[in-house]
């Protein structure tokens, strides 16, 4: 328990620790004054933002309210100065995506302390015209969204999109401050052309460690048109109709310090049926079997407030937060034919989750499971095992090893391998299986300053392994299948919408072409 103590008194102390020249704020100091500090897309006072293009998109640019910004804060006026409260807000605001970078300091005034809270405003609204390409595979979309709606913190998406399964329009609205308070809204309806999609999420989260109750409702539809695919083509079709619903609460089990424990409950459904399907290539394939689960659930949830602020992960300059942990999650249910369920199954789903930070190097390890126990034993069993590691910063090499173990899939499920999955020498969904492993090793570098206050580039080059195993619709890796690489990354360092765009071509192992990459993702 010292040990435990003297760290705590460690970790508020580099929390507080102030820049040259400033005074130390004592925790426990009153807070009299809480000032809000915002900043535009661009800063019109630096000579080399002053220009008409900067000027115009700050008039067109919306500055995030003051009032949305105060209520994400989890302290005010009158309260006692809390390092962990300072440091948990500054993620709060940067996980918006609209506010980046973010700083939160506190300095002495008479009677108690200032607190001052410093916000960039990044430009939200697109006119999203997009186009992606791996290998064969094409997407196209155009859309309208915004991450910011009039400052408010309100984000809405209408979006047109194309890709080899559908054609698809959808609607997404998202208020993470429902009518001033902090409920959470998420409506989203997509209608394709072989099917549509509806989901609504209303909930009040654990927004902070010391959240002491939460809960919320969970609804999903989903009816269209399925696919199991192999060699890039669509090998098995179906239709699928899928219902689910959650309704949970959560309490905050008592204790102090960085580590929080909370007790979740609730009840869940899930109902799929399936229709119509039929191999398109090859022999028949079987219909998936249909299920309805209907039952209660509980769970432990496990929070350690240990983090590390950094640029150069994924995005050069924009600051990241690294979670330490370790965290996990592990909920189950039990799905009971009295309450309306077609058998006895027990629902299970864990997420594990750790990181460390030492000089530039970050690692992580994840370790997350779902499945069922059911009368014939196991039933859709997917384990997923990660390991990783960055040199952060303008330049450094980046590691990854993932598995994912699947045992029992149902009859829609597969596990593919290409260059959505890391192999990207492969088209999409090349190699079938339902069981895979993949490992990645990419070098980067920046090459330029921030260009025209918009952009940075940087090079990078790479090469991937991977392998498939349990394949059921066409062939498997059959054996090691790998290839190298080298691309272009543009970090766009004032927008929140796209942060990353990868122009990539990768060799692969045997003989086949190349495999461009045109992508706004990171891989890991």
């Amino acid at each position: 328990m010292r040990r435990i103590a003297l760290y705590v008194v460690g970790f508020l102390c580099v929390l507080a620790t102030p820049v040259a020249g400033e005074e130390v704020v004592a925790p426990g100091t009153p807070i009299v004054v809480v000032r809000i500090d915002r900043h535009d897309v661009f800063d019109l006072d630096d000579p080399s933002m002053s220009a008409w293009p900067y000027r115009w998109v700050d008039a067109l640019h919306i500055l995030t309210h003051e009032d949305f910004i105060r209520s994400l804060l989890l302290f005010r006026e009158g309260d006692r100065l809390d390092p962990l409260q300072l440091a948990e807000s500054e993620i709060i605001l940067r996980a918006t995506g609209f506010l980046n970078p973010v700083n939160i300091s506190a300095r002495p005034v008479p009677g108690g302390a200032e607190v001052v809270v410093e916000t960039h405003d990044q430009w939200s609204t697109g006119v999203n015209v997009s186009f992606g390409m791996s290998g064969d595979r094409r997407t196209a979309s155009f859309g309208l969204s915004e991450d910011n709606v009039l400052g408010l913190g309100k984000s809405f998406l209408f979006d047109v999109s194309s890709d080899p399964e559908r054609t698809s329009t959808t609607f997404r609205y998202k208020d993470i401050t429902f009518f001033h308070s902090r409920w959470q809204l998420a409506l989203e309806h997509q209608s394709s052309s072989d099917g549509s999609m509806d989901h609504l999420r209303f909930e009040y989260p654990f927004f902070s460690l010391t959240t002491p109750r939460a809960g919320g409702v969970d609804w999903s539809r989903n009816a269209s048109t399925m696919y199991l695919w192999s060699d890039g083509e669509r090998r098995v079709t179906g239709d699928a109709n899928m219902r689910s619903w959650e309704v949970w609460g959560g309490l905050r089990l008592p204790g102090s310090g960085i580590r929080t424990d909370r007790v979740l409950v609730g009840a869940f459904g899930e109902r799929a049926v399936f229709s119509d399907w039929q191999s398109l290539y090859g022999p028949p394939y079987p219909q998936p079997r249909d299920r309805n689960l209907v039952g209660p659930e509980v769970g432990w949830d496990h929070r350690t407030f240990r983090w590390k602020l950094v640029q150069g992960f994924r995005a050069w300059l924009r600051q990241e937060d690294l979670p330490l942990g370790p965290n996990w999650t592990v909920t189950t249910g039990l799905s009971l034919p009295l309450l309306g369920a077609d058998s006895v199954r027990l629902r299970y789903h864990g997420v594990f989750e750790s990181g460390q930070f030492e000089g530039r190097t970050y690692t992580w390890q994840r370790v997350d499971f779902s499945g069922r126990v059911e009368s014939r034993g196991l039933g859709n069993a997917i384990t997923h095992l990660e390991a990783g590691g960055a040199i952060t910063g303008s330049a450094g090499v980046r590691v990854r090893v993932a598995a994912d173990l699947g045992y029992a899939l149902d009859g829609e499920r597969q596990l593919t391998l290409g260059a959505d999955t890391g192999l990207r020498g492969y088209d999409p969904n090349t190699f079938d299986g339902t069981s895979r492993v993949v490992t990645n090793v990419e070098w980067r570098h920046r090459i330029t300053g921030e260009l025209l206050h918009v952009a940075a580039i940087g090079l990078t080059a790479f090469a991937d392994g991977g392998k498939t195993w349990g394949a059921r619709v066409g062939p498997s890796t059959e054996g090691w299948r790998g290839d190298v690489g080298a691309g272009v990354l543009v970090e766009l360092t004032r927008a929140s919408l796209v942060r990353i765009l990868r122009f990539e071509v990768a060799l692969p192992d045997r003989g086949r072409r190349p495999v461009y990459l045109i992508t706004t993702d990171s891989l890991f």
